[in-house]
């Protein structure tokens, strides 16, 4: 069967980080785009000059850019890129082999770049003269996370995580490596996401608590700590010395010496970002003015001295978005989330139209219900509620109706219909084990939230009769601990009752069970990353297993769902597995390969299947419509 491409039904802007700089004598801003690829953008502040911008190719995430003397480098999906003016952008290759996710950049005196990498907890060293890279190793063993670090008088000081956070000062000589205790109180939290060093002070903010730390490197004691402050950095000092950062979603000077906080006028709903400094710019001719970019491409630019901002929009144009999540919603039309910078889209199939919105986050499930769109993103399993008659708002519409960060949860992938409300399987925060179900009721708006039904698992799966519900696990828990559990187990639960009838593990050696499906004899169809089985509700038995494709446990960092889906209709089961599209006969015992470049599922009407291949979506015709192939 062939399949036909509807579009790409999302893009975006998703910058997390950004350089400053000069070129020319002029003040640059080197911001880069998470996307399909990166992109690097060249950025005059001033507004005088058009924007530059160029493809980080073989890399779509992007959390670090430093500029140093001999350019700008950024960190991409486990590459090093370096940008000048005169060259442009140069790959200069992958910095440790398995690392695939490159965190925040450092630079020391010698312009030596550092880096952070996951998943094996890692920091490089490239050394621009030789052209070389140098593994240190792992940080912290059993910590997956190298998230932040900064160079001061001939260390590194990196901040690790995520089981617990840990901040290890590194000899980039001799590559010995010390720890820096914590303060006791942070023994329960998971990691020191952010860290920077000013006038010989340390700063981190260790996460989820979003507390700031202040450490003295010279008299090597904790002095301060102040409560409610957001990432990603604080920024160099200003001419007085002070340094400024968000607290309470307003940006705040801080006067270092007297411990004193002063709020300005600026106020700063999410992540400030990197900071930078600005000479002679329009808004203060004559003095200095603090800069940053927000995740849309926006800058701010404020004024320390006069207490005032601007906002420049530079009109960016995003990259396209990889698709993450598929599901029908009002009016017969898909529902299509993206991933990382997010977003949400729909297709009509009656108008072959996409339309496509900006401003939600990253969607991991989703359902319909009465009419709303309820929308699972990433991070803390904030659930949003979205109404496709009022216009699109973010903040009003879709507006948050709970989140399930308190309950430690951080991933809302699984999503099925229980009686009269919706129930959510959840994948739990980083460094944690053990996911979540969750029963909301729409209409009242009440929700039960049930921990520890799949002891040590994420709850990645779900299907539902009239009666019982059916939850499948992962032995994987947030990104950044080593499972806890062998093999992945299923569970039924009573809905009514609200109790656990029965848990098992249906295939022994499978570490995930991804997808669920009811066929019309109340049986539960299941598939994990490579295979299929049917599992007896009332026997309580496995009563067949089929190997859709070989799978190496072995050489999995982490898996959840993976893109897998099953649907069942009229005897026929179709399902993704590891990018496979397959179909499955129940009746004939029959397996046909569909496409081999596939994600996520969904099945129309008319029996067209819907899937995504990394950026776009397709539509494919089922024979058993009894229409013809497209």
């Amino acid at each position: 069967m062939k399949a036909l491409r509807i579009g790409e039904p999302l893009n975006g802007l998703a910058v997390w980080a950004s350089a400053y700089g000069k070129w020319q004598e002029k003040d640059r801003i080197y911001a880069v785009s998470s996307g399909s690829p990166c992109m690097l953008f060249v950025l005059d502040p001033a507004g005088s000059e058009p924007v530059q911008q160029f493809a980080l190719e073989g890399s779509d995430h992007c959390w670090g850019v430093i500029a140093a003397a001999s350019g700008v480098y950024i960190g991409g999906s486990g590459i090093l890129y370096r940008f000048t003016h005169e060259q442009g952008i140069e790959n200069l290759g992958e910095m440790i082999p398995g690392e695939f996710y490159t965190w925040r950049l450092a630079a020391d005196d010698e312009g030596n770049i550092y880096g952070g990498c996951y998943p094996g907890g890692k920091v490089f060293q490239y050394n621009p003269a030789t052209a070389q890279f140098r593994d240190y190793g792992v940080m912290v063993e059993g910590e997956q996370y190298a998230r932040s670090m900064e160079a001061w008088k001939g260390k590194l000081y990196v901040g690790v995580g995520t089981r617990c956070p840990h901040i290890v000062e590194l000899d980039t000589v001799t590559g010995v490596r010390t720890e820096i205790s914590l303060p006791e109180e942070c023994s329960t939290e998971q990691l020191v996401y952010d860290l920077n060093i000013v006038h010989g002070k340390m700063l981190v903010r260790i996460t989820p608590c979003s507390r700031l730390y202040i450490y003295d490197l010279e008299l090597r004691r904790w002095e301060k700590c102040i409560e409610h402050v957001s990432g990603l950095s604080v920024s160099a000092p200003d001419s007085q010395g002070n340094m400024y950062f968000i607290k309470d979603d307003i940006l705040q000077r801080y006067a270092l010496a007297a411990g004193i906080l002063t709020p300005a006028s600026l106020a700063m709903p999410e992540p400030a970002g990197d900071y930078g400094w600005l000479e002679g710019h329009p808004l203060n001719p004559h003095g200095r003015c603090l800069a940053g970019v927000h995740r849309d491409g926006t800058c701010w630019i404020y004024d320390p001295e006069n207490d005032r901002h601007t906002v420049m929009d530079f009109m960016l144009q995003g990259q396209p978005v990889h698709l993450q999540s598929l599901a029908w919603g009002p009016e017969g039309k898909l529902y299509i989330g993206g991933y990382f910078a997010g977003g949400l889209a729909s297709y009509d199939p009656a108008a072959s139209e996409l339309t496509s919105r900006r401003g939600i986050g990253q969607i991991e499930g989703m359902m319909e219900a009465h009419g709303i769109m309820y929308l699972g993103v990433y991070p803390k399993a904030n659930i949003f509620a979205y109404d496709p008659n009022l216009e699109w708002n973010p903040g009003s519409n879709p507006k948050l109706a709970f989140s399930l960060q308190e309950e430690d949860q951080d991933r809302a992938f699984a999503w099925t219909r229980a009686g009269e409300g919706l129930a959510i399987g959840t994948v739990p925060s980083y460094g944690r084990n053990g996911g979540a179900l969750t029963l909301f009721h729409p209409v009242t708006g009440t929700r039960e939230v049930f921990r520890g039904l799949l002891p040590q698992q994420s709850i990645v799966s779900l299907a539902a009769g009239e009666e019982l519900l059916f939850a499948g696990g992962s032995v994987w828990g947030g990104l950044g601990i080593a499972p806890e559990r062998k093999e992945a187990s299923l569970m039924i639960w009573e809905v009514n009752s609200r109790r656990k009838v029965w848990e098992g593990v249906p295939v022994p050696g499978e570490k995930a069970i991804s997808a669920l499906a009811l066929d019309d004899e109340g049986k539960v169809w299941g598939l994990t990353a490579g295979r299929l089985f049917l599992f007896n509700p009332v026997t309580l038995k496995t009563e067949q297993t089929i190997q859709v494709l070989p799978v190496d446990w072995e050489a999995m960092t982490h898996f959840w769902r993976g893109g897998c889906e099953l649907l069942y209709r009229e005897s026929i089961l179709y399902g993704v597995a590891m990018n496979l599209l397959f179909k499955y006969d129940v009746r004939l015992n029959q397996l046909e390969v569909l496409d081999e470049d596939a994600r996520l599922l969904a099945i129309d009407g008319e029996g067209g299947l819907y899937f995504a291949r990394t950026t776009a979506l397709y539509r494919m015709q089922t024979l058993e419509s009894g229409q013809e192939e497209l």
